[in-house]
């Protein structure tokens, strides 16, 4: 094919490109066939233009074995035509300066090609589900075959890249690339190294609290996707303005479903501070990540991450960043918040109204957007709503949504990578579960607070009758020591201590298994939602409703985010067990499982 065929076929699945990308295309693309063709590699298949969930494509992509190792190898080629790039007297780390038209003096940063490809091979190795865990070998290449003065890419701040020189090729090194490429890849073409590369989901469940360490020693924690890409621009511009004198004092609330990745640009907000103003910790620094009091998720960041979270009351004076997860779950708001911003000028709140589960917490987006405003302080609101956890885009938490909220009675087309499956026996349940942690899977056991707890693990408080026998555990345990041995399954008998929702609020596994009891069923004559409290134990919960006389509406919001959020701590896949069939039946229908 011509480059001008080429180039037409990407026009036509690809939109409407610029006349640049076009020309881009028409010119780079026969160039780089010629070096395979050089190389004698074509027999090998060549991805153009592999979008990724990062906003970006990846201009070529060739796939194959790897000559001496034998593995799946995964190529990422940057082309540019660029013949020069502007002298960098900004001192720029990352980004070069192109000339667009020097006739009108346009210019324009572009991301330094090296950088470009380590963002994408970073993306796979870390979100890719068929390339994460060294399943395919990723390499980086970087062909500008218009480029002359090759050490213009590696001198001053440039110099950072110097050690992947030997990556990156200009004019003049076609021969020099044929070779490299002769000796990474086997002639020998491998369709099953496409097909696992090209079936791969994107998946953003692995980044989270063990980062906290490393983002507090300036150690990059997550490639941003999508919508976390824009706010993460925003408060990168806020965190560069804090030291100037205008600046005053910000509230920023960023909210989201579960899954949507809050945390990841939480501890991200962490990180661009300590890069700017140099590393914290808990104890010393300009930053800090709070939570408000919720004891097994302080102990889980502390055990995975080796630093204990300051609850809010905690936080000390002189901080200039604070950000604060889990932030729907502050009680006292208008005192917490008075006292959190007269110890630091901004604060960061990680939020989602629809994970309130008890009447008397009141961080939603709408308290926050009072407080700032009765005190004079700016506030600014971002959504996230690009899903994670559950499968790159997948719709499970919005579906769940409508069903929940919005009483959805037809079947819903659920789209996503996360596997739902019902069960009509408990122990067989029990057993699934069992295999699944037999298998490396990190694997929980969840239920609604419908049993009484006696504080000790052997005593079975909770008891169901099944045709095959009676189920029958402990729920999971509260000594302080045991709570994140409990969490990361240190041993088998952990998975027989069923959760309830205050040890699943802010945490992910692989699968879970889930008990939905009597509290929550489905009325088909009144179509709607039915809850009955007289089989909650919770007396805390209870407590505060009855202190409170909430409405029947905002009790059965309550009862509708426990299901929620205990429906949402998988990334692989969901058990369900339900005590009522008409319950049963309703869900299996709306969400087609």
């Amino acid at each position: 094919m011509s480059g001008k065929e080429i180039a037409d076929h990407l026009r036509e699945s690809q939109g409407n490109p610029s006349e640049s990308e076009y020309r881009s295309w028409e010119n780079s693309i026969p160039i780089l066939v010629k070096v395979l063709h050089q190389a004698g590699l074509d027999a090998l298949t060549l991805v153009l233009e592999y979008q990724t969930p990062i906003g970006s494509r990846i201009d070529a992509v060739l796939l194959g074995e790897g000559k001496t190792t034998g593995k799946p190898l995964v190529l990422v080629i940057e082309l540019k035509q660029w013949s020069a790039i502007e002298e960098n007297v900004a001192g720029r780390e990352s980004s070069v300066s192109i000339c667009l038209s020097r006739a009108e003096n346009r210019f324009e940063e572009r991301l330094h090609p090296v950088q470009q490809t380590l963002t994408y091979a970073k993306h796979l190795r870390m979100n890719h589900s068929n390339v994460a865990d060294g399943k395919m070998d990723v390499r980086c290449r970087q062909f500008l075959h218009n480029f002359k003065d090759k050490e213009q890419l590696f001198q001053g701040s440039y110099h950072a890249y110097e050690p992947l020189r030997h990556e990156t090729y200009t004019k003049g090194e076609e021969e020099l690339l044929a070779a490299d490429l002769r000796n990474l890849f086997s002639s020998e073409p491998k369709p099953e190294v496409v097909e696992q590369f090209l079936t791969g989901t994107y998946v953003l469940g692995q980044i989270g609290f063990q980062d906290l360490g490393n983002v507090l020693a300036r150690k990059e924690n997550a490639t941003m996707l999508d919508d976390q890409i824009e706010v993460n621009r925003k408060i990168c511009s806020m965190i560069d303005q804090l030291h100037s004198p205008q600046f005053g004092k910000h509230l920023m609330i960023i909210s989201g479903p579960p899954g949507t990745g809050k945390t990841v640009v939480g501890l991200h907000a962490i990180y661009a501070y300590c890069q700017k103003f140099g590393p914290s910790w808990q104890s010393r620094g300009g930053c800090i990540f709070a939570l408000p009091r919720s004891r097994t998720l302080s102990l889980v960041i502390a055990g995975a991450s080796g630093v204990s979270p300051v609850y809010l009351d905690a936080v000390p004076f002189g901080r200039d960043l604070v950000v604060v997860d889990e932030a729907h779950r502050i009680q006292q708001l208008e005192s917490t918040m008075t006292s959190l911003f007269q110890k630091a000028n901004m604060v960061v709140v990680l939020q989602d109204d629809r994970q309130r589960i008890r009447i008397t917490e009141e961080g939603t987006v709408d308290g926050f957007r009072r407080f700032a405003q009765a005190h004079g302080i700016s506030c600014s609101v971002y959504s996230l709503v690009s899903q994670k956890r559950a499968g790159y885009l997948g719709s499970y938490v919005s579906d769940l949504d409508r069903l929940f909220y919005d009483r959805q009675k037809q079947p819903l087309k659920r789209q996503s990578a996360l596997e739902l499956r019902c069960w009509d026996d408990l122990n067989d349940l029990d057993r699934y579960l069992h295999s699944l942690l037999s298998a490396g899977c990190h694997v929980k056991w969840y239920a609604p607070f419908c049993w009484e707890w006696t504080y000790d693990t052997r005593n079975k408080d909770i008891k169901i009758a099944q045709p095959s026998g009676d189920f029958e555990k402990p729920w999971n345990p509260q000594p302080k020591e045991e709570q994140y041995r409990w969490y990361v399954g240190e041993k088998e008998e952990y998975l027989d201590q069923i959760g309830c929702i205050y040890t699943a609020q802010g945490l992910e596994f692989d699968d879970t298994g889930v008990i939905w009891w009597d509290d929550l069923r489905w009325d088909d004559g009144l179509h709607d939602w039915h809850i009955d409290l007289s089989s909650n134990c919770d007396t805390t919960f209870m407590a505060a409703i009855q202190s409170s006389q909430a409405s029947k509406q905002e009790s059965v919001e309550l009862v509708l985010n426990t299901y929620r959020v205990l429906l949402t701590r998988a990334k692989s896949s969901v058990h369900i067990w339900f005590r009522d069939p008409v319950t049963r039946d309703h869900v299996r229908k709306v969400l087609d499982f």
